[in-house]
């Protein structure tokens, strides 16, 4: 096995079990390959940690044990996928939801890699060429371990033709639809890189639902497949769902359908959201709850947006459209963007525009997407439900 040597002073970082291991940190490395174990030692030559070469985040690569005599196979990886499932248990026998997250990643114990369950197709997410050289081994214990009809793959990484497809079981015809909080979603494993719905997102749908949306007029900026208009619609007054992308009209309307739903009943918008905010303030349209789910980073013809330059205006738009006495759901999943400094960007906004406002709930990953305690990055979401006055 190949190994790397730390930088003096870098040790107490991986004897705290840092996951990632940070290029810099490592003392040359060029004889390190994408999907190769090594070991990680110090300059004394005591062993710290086995890993693998996955560049990702701006790392080299992820610590897989901090047992020197631990073999990465086929049972090393079974092990690993048994815990993950012991621990997911919980969500087998929830009464209305059938899709979660079966193994994620670091939290799991092996970084650039999630398995996900859509009501028995699984999807496997490779992040990096480095963990995808341990298909056959993560293949293999995957099929010993997890129930499934089928098993489909994606990509997340670049510099490669193949994005992924079927692997094994029964191929299905897509979309199949799985049921969340006893609301119905079309989920596509086979067509790009997005599913059709983000399960991250569950727990905050829950509460959007239940709490946000009796007898409101909804507005959803960024809603994609129309997830948070689709969660609410029974309840709400209205929902308006506006995306800048083509197909996500159709896609929303067939989730409504699926829902009994008349999507006709329904606004949908193909439109940029700044464009909407603009539109609905000169029709004196207005809005009791607000949901801003953006993307890390877009670009269009006319801008670019990233959510740590820009979310301010995202807020300012919604606020000239906000009913008294309404409520925004402030989202991002950029990992990047810590919780502290995405409410200070909040409470900032929020001050400057001299409106009256309090924090109602702050909500993070569900617990299938289980986090790393050494890692901030793995806890990349943050949804905050905002009262405000005005």
């Amino acid at each position: 096995m190949k190994i790397a040597t730390l930088n003096r002073g870098k040790e107490s970082k991986y004897h705290n079990q840092y996951p990632l291991i940070d290029e810099e940190d490592i003392y040359a490395q060029d004889h390190l390959k994408e999907g190769d174990l090594f070991k990680l030692v110090d300059g004394k030559e005591q062993y710290v940690a086995t890993a693998y070469v996955g560049r990702q985040h701006k790392g080299l690569g992820w610590v897989l044990s901090y047992d020197p005599s631990e073999d990465i196979n086929t049972a090393f990886f079974k092990r690993l996928f048994e815990k993950a499932l012991e621990e997911r248990e919980y969500y087998y026998h929830i009464d209305g939801t059938n899709a979660f997250r079966l193994f994620n990643a670091e939290g799991d114990g092996v970084g650039g890699l999630t398995i996900d369950n859509y009501d028995g197709h699984l999807l496997i997410q490779w992040y990096s060429k480095g963990i995808y050289k341990f298909r056959y081994h993560i293949l293999e214990a995957i099929k010993t371990v997890f129930k499934y009809q089928s098993i489909y793959e994606k990509m997340r990484f670049k510099d490669t033709e193949y994005t992924g497809g079927f692997v094994e079981g029964e191929q299905q015809a897509f979309p199949i639809v799985i049921e969340e909080n006893f609301t119905f979603y079309n989920v596509d494993l086979d067509d790009g890189l997005m599913t059709g719905i983000f399960l991250d997102q569950k727990e905050v749908r829950k509460k959007l639902r239940d709490q946000f949306s009796e007898g409101r007029h909804l507005l959803n900026v960024f809603s994609y497949t129309g997830a948070f208009s689709v969660v609410s619609a029974n309840k709400a007054k209205s929902t308006t769902s506006v995306d800048l992308a083509n197909r996500s009209r159709g896609l929303t309307e067939e989730n409504f359908g699926l829902n009994a739903i008349d999507p006709k009943s329904q606004y949908i918008y193909v439109m940029d959201t700044f464009d909407y905010y603009n539109y609905a303030k000169r029709h004196g349209h207005q809005y009791d709850t607000i949901v801003i789910d953006p993307p890390s980073f877009a670009r269009n013809k006319k801008k670019t947006f990233s959510v740590q330059k820009d979310y301010d205006k995202l807020i300012n738009g919604a606020l000239e459209v906000l009913s008294p006495k309404g409520t925004l759901l402030l989202c991002t999943n950029s990992s990047v963007f810590s919780l502290k400094a995405f409410k200070n960007v909040i409470k900032t906004t929020l001050d400057e525009a001299e409106v009256d406002y309090e924090i109602n709930e702050v909500m993070g990953l569900p617990k299938d997407f289980k986090t790393h305690p050494h890692y901030k990055p793995s806890k990349y979401l943050k949804a905050i439900f905002v009262n405000i006055e005005h």
